[in-house]
């Protein structure tokens, strides 16, 4: 018998979780619209010459006919920081993409993790300051709460505020206190700069930098507080929300290395980890030939609909389903193609699927007329106003 199951860490989507997936594609792409971003579709798979900012162990990768290695893409930031130096590379002004798109990791059997899952996101290129910064920041925040999603907040950093809270050390002491801190491992990450000489005053600067969080902020004094203040301000201006939803928070130093300035990561109570996460990488375009200031963010489609789900959150309600018990080939087929002319949804015969659909069960009585569960008999026009 073959094996029915799909690979370790790849699963059937249904179509009651399917048809909520494209309602919140829609509200995203909408969102991303309404700022001037337009789509882009980097292909899903690239060539394993670059830094895709992921260990090669996590990469799903292989070898090509021709002998070349090449991974499914772990990350869009990093196929589009490649895109832009290709297609872009004499172009003049801001580059505003954004995409809908699945991404593929390798993962541990043991944690039970999926190794494909949807991002959605933006990349904002050539544009720096704190106004890019806010944009950037904003345009998250308003995406969550359009599509639907009231109570995230979203935590804000510097990594560059990071960098010089270890000035004191030189590049390889300071990448392996940058390597902890990404790792989670703020206790290592001290215990390195102390044991690399630097300074007790230094280091208590650097605790109560990486400790501050909300107004506590306000008493750092390193160069780059100041613009992460502005930026918060800034992206408040572009999109209040409700309730008040940035939070400085200067601890938070994402995983993913190219960052290099303001980062942030949006956070649900409900959920274990950030549904989405982003910010300034002004290095990365340059490890692919065309140096650009860029800034962005990606939100984890799956843990955004759980975040949502969990909120109480449905998806709109959509057309009833008109299920239409045939009665004569002809006159069901005219009948069908009648109710579709005039807006209603119609499956001929019974519904296996109903994807949370209302479902409205409906017999054929001639090619104009239609009898409903409750015994009345209906033109297709009177159907069709019933229902819209």
């Amino acid at each position: 018998m073959p094996i029915l199951a799909p690979p370790r860490g790849f699963r059937d989507i249904l179509p009651t979780e399917a048809r909520e997936l494209r309602a919140i594609e829609r509200a995203l792409d909408e969102t991303f619209a309404s700022y001037g971003y337009v789509p882009i579709e980097p292909p899903m798979v690239e060539r394993v010459d670059g830094d895709s900012g992921l260990e090669r162990e996590r990469l799903m990768q292989f070898l090509d006919r021709d002998g070349s290695l090449v991974a499914l893409r772990p990350d869009i930031t990093t196929a589009v920081a490649r895109l832009v130096a290709q297609r872009y590379r004499d172009a003049a002004g801001a580059l505003r993409l954004s995409y809908f798109a699945p991404v593929f990791r390798e993962e541990p059997a043991m944690l039970g993790a999926e190794r494909e899952y949807d991002q959605a996101g933006v990349e904002l290129v050539g544009p720096s300051g704190p106004l890019a910064d806010a944009e950037v920041l904003a345009l998250l925040a308003e995406s969550l709460a359009r599509c639907g999603l009231r109570d995230a907040t979203i935590e804000i950093g510097h990594v560059g505020v990071v960098r010089r809270a270890f000035a004191d050390l030189n590049d390889d002491e300071s990448a392996a206190v940058l390597d902890a801190l990404r790792a989670g491992d703020h206790v290592g990450a001290f215990r390195l700069a102390a044991d690399a000489g630097m300074r007790d005053e230094a280091l208590g600067r650097a605790r109560n930098a990486l400790s501050a969080r909300g107004r506590a902020v306000e008493s750092i004094d390193i160069d780059g507080v100041d613009e992460l203040r502005e930026v918060i301000h800034l992206a408040r201006d572009l999109f209040a929300g409700e309730p008040l939803w940035g939070v400085p928070n200067l601890s938070l130093v994402p995983a993913l290395p190219y960052y290099t300035g303001v980062v942030f990561e949006a956070l649900h109570p409900k959920s274990g980890f950030p549904i989405a996460a982003g910010g300034r990488y002004d290095l990365l375009l340059g490890a692919f030939g065309t140096p650009r200031r860029a800034t962005g963010f990606a939100i984890s489609v799956p843990r955004l609909h759980l975040a949502l789900f969990e909120s109480g959150w449905r998806a709109a309600r959509e057309r009833a389903l008109v299920s239409l018990a045939p009665a004569g080939t002809r006159d069901t087929a005219q009948l069908a193609a009648a109710l579709r002319a005039r807006g209603v949804v119609v499956a001929i015969g019974a519904v296996a699927e109903r994807a949370g659909l209302e479902i409205v069960d409906a017999s054929v009585v001639d090619h104009d007329h239609v009898r409903v569960a409750d015994g009345r008999v209906m033109t297709a026009d009177e159907l069709a106003r019933e229902l819209a």
